[in-house]
């Protein structure tokens, strides 16, 4: 996961839509390599198909609770945009999809 920047954000790609295949304009592999390339992670999501949606929140949200933990950012007064709540368990409904990589939803 890549932080940029004197404030160290926290960056995701994110490609959406992918239950529409026939109308893709960059493959799978064009964005894992661009992700790669700028160093954050990529990852491939549907709200249609209801695939990675959740996944890619959890990417996120765990990439931001381990920089907090690495000090690669830090909690500042006044900083409105994160809040550290403890992670439990929350149970995942059984229809809820979660496939790392490309879709194939």
């Amino acid at each position: 996961m890549a932080t940029q920047g004197p404030d160290k954000v926290i960056f995701l790609l994110v490609g959406h839509k992918s239950d529409l295949q026939s109308t893709r304009c960059v493959s799978a592999q064009e964005a894992e390599e661009l992700a790669a390339s700028l160093g954050m992670a990529f990852v491939e999501t549907s709200v249609k198909n209801n695939c990675n949606v959740d996944l890619a929140f959890d990417i996120l949200a765990d990439a931001i609770q381990q920089a907090l933990q690495q000090g690669d950012i830090k909690l500042e007064e006044g900083c409105g945009g994160v809040r550290l709540i403890h992670k439990t368990q929350i149970p995942r409904s059984p229809s809820r999809k979660q496939h790392p990589g490309p879709c194939q939803c």
